[in-house]
């Protein structure tokens, strides 16, 4: 496996501030404000709508949608081995000036737009490296690390950037195997703490709830 960064770098601007056509809003009731993600980052279609009118166009992200870019690409994947599943830039957005000023008209008669008008602008950083052979099938690597501080997003994905392109992984897959009676047996949170160690990684953190 031979993982490259791109150039794509964390979005540090915090809102958007454009209002969208008054006739999109008009008739908006729960359903249309239904699946609200409060702790991570698939949007609503209120804030894709906000999004393109402020000129970013969202990602498809599975079923719904997401601000996200590439941070690292698989330039020599495999088919047995370290292989990339994931890795991914994320942030989400608040509001003001006349789009904040829109939705707090809209909450007058409607409540649930205080979800939008309570969002604070969140970053996030996320990896997942797995491991496939004809013996083992695991997670190798696996961070995921979010914030509500642009600064201190930014500087652990730097930090991240430096360890991961530093790695062997086909070595430290090898390890990790022969060292699996230690970790297999562990929860999910459990695995990932081991993990987070054995990377010589912090905790993860993830799942920040975006409401102020």
């Amino acid at each position: 496996m031979k993982l490259e960064l791109t150039s794509n770098n964390l979005n540090d601007e915090r809102y958007w501030t454009n209002p969208i056509p008054e006739k999109i809003l008009d008739g908006l009731g729960a359903r249309e404000l239904s699946l609200f993600d409060q702790n991570g980052y698939d949007l609503t279609y209120v804030e894709v709508q906000y999004a393109t009118a402020n000129g970013y166009e969202p990602k498809s992200h599975r079923y719904l949608f997401t601000c996200k870019d590439t941070w690292f690409k698989d330039m020599d994947p495999k088919t047995s081995g370290p292989h990339l599943n994931h890795a991914d830039i994320y942030f989400r957005h608040g509001f003001s000036g006349e789009a904040l000023d829109q939705l707090k008209e809209k909450a007058k008669e409607n409540p649930l737009f205080n979800k939008f008008i309570k969002m604070r602008p969140k970053w996030g950083v996320d990896i997942s490296v797995d491991y496939a052979d004809n013996n083992h099938v695991f997670e190798l690597m696996h961070f995921e690390w979010d914030g509500f501080d642009f600064d201190i997003v930014n500087d652990m994905k730097l930090h991240v950037e430096e360890l991961v392109l530093s790695i062997d992984y086909e070595e430290k897959a090898k390890e990790m195997i022969s060292r699996k009676d230690e970790w297999h047996h562990l929860g999910f949170f459990e695995q990932s703490d081991w993990k987070q160690k054995f990377w010589n990684l912090p905790k993860e953190n993830f799942k920040e709830v975006i409401w102020k």
